[in-house]
């Protein structure tokens, strides 16, 4: 019992020597200003808990990526503790009206050393949050074209399809058009063929047709078409349109098989697909 006993006078003169200490500092202490720094603390450290569950939440619920939800946590915290950092100085008696003009100064300076930084900073957190592309999407940006492997604060990488890392600045793919061509389920591709102007275009159109339901990977619906584009120098030309699965290499993959089909399919049937023809007129000369 003697252990938890404490008896008032060892406590006042405890408090009393504390407090001299910290107004050794220059600062205008007293047990009500100390505690009401708790108190603010306290109610800061509460405040920064709730927030970082209501962010957690709501980018959850956007499915957004896991470094917009660090990034927005942390900001949150650097808010939240930067106001209560300076209700504790105001409590302590420091002039918050010069040391807000010097904060200011700082903070302009440095917005103009580092406003590259912080517009890549903020666009990569409206990429992160907004979303349009993620990890593992194909784009094509800034001439680039390529598989999204990172999306971070400061920049996202892209790998190109022939191997190479590119990194861009989150500011130039947030402000400029960005192509993603794997944002739905099924894209759309087409492949050109010409036929003779001798042969029947309705039935190389029917041959056409069939290939197309054939060939795997073709998507029955949207159903594949068979127009024709153009009478061209030499040949009628067909454009074969389908849909397939929007990955790089499966598009690659299905416009070959069908340009390959339609060959073999043609020769098959007896179907013509001319050279270019170029007639050249000469004048006699005797």
């Amino acid at each position: 019992m003697l252990f938890f006993f404490v008896n008032d006078k060892m406590l006042n003169n405890g408090l009393t020597v504390g407090w001299n200490e910290i107004s050794g500092l220059g600062l205008s202490v007293d047990p009500s200003s100390f505690f009401a720094g708790i108190i603010i603390l306290g109610v800061a450290w509460l405040l920064n808990k709730i927030s970082n569950k209501l962010v957690k939440k709501a980018i959850e619920k956007r499915g957004g990526h896991k470094h917009a939800e660090f990034t927005a946590k942390k900001a949150t915290s650097y808010f939240i503790y930067t106001i209560s950092g300076f209700a504790i100085l105001g409590a302590f008696g420091v002039p918050l009206s010069a040391l807000s003009t010097f904060v200011g100064l700082i903070g302009l300076g440095l917005s103009f050393a580092l406003r590259d930084t912080i517009a890549n900073f903020i666009s990569g957190l409206m990429i992160m949050v907004n979303q349009p592309f993620k990890v593992d999407d194909q784009i094509e940006a800034q001439g680039e074209e390529g598989t999204v492997r990172d999306i971070r604060i400061r920049a996202t990488d892209i790998r190109t399809y022939d191997g190479r890392l590119v990194i861009i600045p989150n500011s130039q793919l947030y402000n400029d058009v960005v192509i993603n061509n794997t944002a739905f389920n099924e894209r759309r591709f087409h492949v050109i063929v010409g036929v003779g102007y001798d042969d029947d275009v309705q039935k190389a159109k029917e041959l056409a047709e069939e290939t197309l339901e054939e060939i795997e990977g073709v998507e029955e619906n949207p159903t594949p078409q068979v127009l024709v584009e153009e009478l061209g120098g030499s040949s009628v030309n067909l454009q074969l349109r389908g849909w397939t699965r929007p990955s790089k290499a499966n598009m690659v993959s299905v416009t070959s098989d069908v340009t390959q089909k339609i060959k073999e399919k043609y020769d098959e049937e007896g179907i013509d697909i001319p050279y270019p023809i170029r007639t050249v007129y000469l004048n006699d000369e005797e």
